[in-house]
């Protein structure tokens, strides 16, 4: 085989001009430099792909042969951008994914950011349903980029810094306010203090004889005191004296107080006295209500018939008519 390729082209370099041998050359170089170029944008002529579509309002820096991705793997490209001012300038994004990879009715092309340093890339999310053809469209979507969640948390922050910005700028204005106050009330302690020098300067005199008058006091107060101190020992010992004085005397007249209560005691259980007579015997008992109802009965007519117990008469008594209604009620009593 090398052989016959070798005499094919031994063959051409001998017979054919030196014209045509520069034109196959440019016309090499040509299509070697355009399979290269579109090799480096990600366009392999030997393999077959399938195409797809997808639609974004803005794809937000987005350029052909961007990366497919599928958990971090590369398995497609972006092929073709294309606006369309007939439906709102939407833009129809074609890629290009491979043939091994099944790509279902619920999958979603999300436009997403290629890294921190910038760039567009497709993140394939694969769904669930039946594989789809090639041709067919999927929906697509916009994944919150870094720069976007930076706005989105600056936004707050600016609003706090905002704030913070003005309640500074309040506080300075307050401070300002307040300042020639605290000037004026610096001022006013530094007379109160230059006056206070003075009278301690005018009275420096008296208040050493005042110091010298308290250190005496306070002296003649401890001498006081040790004289003192004696004298409350003797006072509680004579408390205390007075206090075992009292309990014993009391003890003693409780103890007599016992023995005479228990002395009485006995003579009533014993029948003795009036007193344990009453209780013990019937008769005294009886005798005693039949006094007491006597008495009741002499209280009842002298209190219905004053007239036969108190004599009181101005002008004399008629004896001999009084007697006869005495006799007469008698009389009747009698019956």
């Amino acid at each position: 085989m090398f052989l016959i390729v070798h005499k094919i082209f031994t063959f051409f370099v001998k017979n054919i001009s030196k014209e045509f041998k520069v034109g196959l050359l440019v016309v090499v170089a040509i299509t070697l430099l355009y399979l290269g170029f579109n090799f480096l944008k990600g366009r392999d002529f030997f393999s077959s792909d399938n195409t797809f579509y997808t639609f974004y309002n803005d794809i937000d820096g987005l350029t052909i042969s961007n990366q497919v991705i599928i958990n971090g793997y590369a398995v497609g490209r972006v092929d073709k951008i294309e606006l369309l001012p007939e439906q709102g300038n939407k833009l129809m994004v074609t890629l290009k994914v491979k043939k091994a990879i099944g790509v279902t009715e619920g999958s979603v092309p999300m436009l997403a950011d290629g890294g921190l340093l910038g760039g567009k890339q497709i993140n394939l999310i694969l769904g669930k349903g039946k594989v789809l053809e090639s041709g067919d469209t999927l929906k697509g979507d916009v994944e919150l980029g870094l720069t976007d969640m930076i706005a989105e948390k600056a936004g707050p922050l600016a609003r706090n810094i905002d704030s913070t910005a003005l309640v500074l700028k309040n506080m300075l204005v307050q401070y300002e306010a307040m300042s020639g106050s605290i000037a004026e009330i610096l001022d006013n302690t530094k007379m109160t203090t230059a006056s206070i020098n003075g009278i301690l300067d005018d009275n420096r005199q008296q208040l050493k004889n005042i110091t010298a008058n308290l250190a005496a006091l306070t002296s003649s107060l401890k001498d006081t005191e040790a004289q003192f101190k004696p004298i409350i020992a003797k006072l509680n010992t004579f408390a205390e004296s007075l206090n075992e004085l009292e309990f014993a005397e009391i003890s003693k007249k409780s103890n007599e107080l016992l023995a005479e209560l228990n002395k009485t005691t006995k003579s009533i259980n014993n029948s003795e006295g009036t007193l344990g007579k009453l209780i013990h015997s019937d008769s005294l008992y009886q005798q005693l209500n039949y006094t007491v109802s006597d008495l009741d009965r002499l209280l009842i007519d002298l209190r219905e018939h004053p007239q036969r117990y108190v004599h009181l008469s101005v002008f004399g008594r008629k004896e001999g008519k009084e007697n006869k209604e005495d006799k007469k009620d008698n009389d009747k009593k009698g019956k």
